[in-house]
């Protein structure tokens, strides 16, 4: 599986395109008339640990317990036990191992590019992208999902959204989280705060759980009347927080549903567009399955009247997605690919000016 979106960012940051953006940070020469890095200097410069075995020819790579594999002559490789297509093989010339410059962006965070003049989507209307506001599902009160191991999804997600935050500080955005401890925030209230920090995009942040134990994978929501009785499901249960609600704010749900759909159908393209870029580059980054973007009624994103989207960041019902979401290294991960997702959106967003 290619990693487009941070293969384009190289590709942008070698050769600047249509904006000026800082150059690749390391020795390039083109082969195969694609541009090639030595990966020795990346291992040097990035902390990127390296074992190679001149006899078989296999390059393994590690950096914050992610392993790259990489075999020269071919274009094959293996990311986390999962094998992934290069855009060219790994040549050995005069004794140095030499690799498409996309090979960084599987071990090291792709540094924020500039953006660069997009083609505009016909109905799609953009602005530019300067606040987010991430929203962790859950807490206080409510837990959320629990894994069969007792991890709970409030602790999850809370963990991976101030790691986004973190991300997209990096890259000059201004970014509010709904909680940024362990208490419970009504879902009316939820999208109430990002009107307030006058937010250009909403992504509320959540862990999925099923009866089907066997299923794990990513997906990503937008606002739309359920159209299977899995996002209708699903629905139910992130709405269920509603439960422990005033109820005056279902009341109000009923109220304002006309004017929130009139105002929901202005954004949902947009909303679907951001859906669909982050969706791209987290299955891509995680080597995760994409399980679909896919529209269903939460109730936390009836109230915003911007680009607003739900991830399912994994499966606490199943047994590796508990595993994998318990450390901390892949929520370090999780939380890195979503970010570039958010960055990918707002690059495109500013650029279709």
């Amino acid at each position: 599986m290619k990693n487009k979106f941070f293969f384009a960012c190289a590709l942008l940051l070698l050769v600047g395109g249509c904006a000026t953006a800082p150059k690749f940070p390391f020795t390039t020469q083109v082969i195969h008339n694609t541009a090639y890095f030595p990966v020795m200097e990346m291992c040097k410069a990035d902390g990127v640990t390296w074992d190679y075995d001149p006899l078989s020819q296999v390059l393994i790579l590690k950096k914050d317990g992610r392993t790259l594999e990489l075999l020269v002559g071919s274009d094959r490789a293996i990311l986390e036990n999962v094998p992934i297509q290069l855009s060219q093989p790994v040549v050995l010339k005069d004794s140095v191992v030499w690799a498409p410059i996309e090979v960084r962006s599987y071990l090291v965070p792709a540094p924020c590019p500039v953006a660069v003049k997009a083609g505009k989507k016909e109905g799609i209307y953009l602005r530019p992208v300067r606040i987010v506001v991430l929203d962790p599902g859950h807490g206080g009160k409510d837990p959320g999902a629990i894994g069969k191991n007792g991890l709970r999804e409030k602790d999850v997600v809370l963990d991976v959204a101030s790691k986004v935050q973190k991300e997209l500080e990096r890259c000059g955005v201004v970014v509010y989280l709904t909680r940024d401890d362990d208490r419970f925030i009504p879902l009316a209230e939820r999208p109430k705060i990002a009107a307030r920090k006058k937010a250009d995009i909403f992504v509320s942040i959540h862990a999925n759980a099923t009866r089907s134990r066997w299923i794990e994978g990513f997906e990503v929501y937008y606002l739309s009347n359920a159209v299977d009785d899995d996002a209708r499901a699903l629905a139910a249960a992130e709405n269920a927080p509603l439960d422990l609600e005033d109820a005056n704010f279902l009341e109000s749900l009923s109220l304002k549903a006309i004017l929130w759909d009139m105002i929901q159908t202005e954004n949902r393209k947009e909303s679907i567009e951001l859906a669909r870029d982050l969706g791209d580059v987290v299955s891509a980054s995680m080597s995760l399955k994409m399980l679909g973007v896919k529209g269903a009624g939460f109730a936390v994103l009836k109230g915003s009247y911007i680009p607003s989207v739900l991830v399912e960041i994994g499966y606490l019902s199943n047994r590796d997605g508990e595993r994998k979401l318990r450390d901390p290294q892949y929520r370090k991960r999780m939380a890195e690919s979503i970010a570039a997702g958010i960055m990918k959106f707002k690059f495109y967003a500013e650029a279709s000016q």
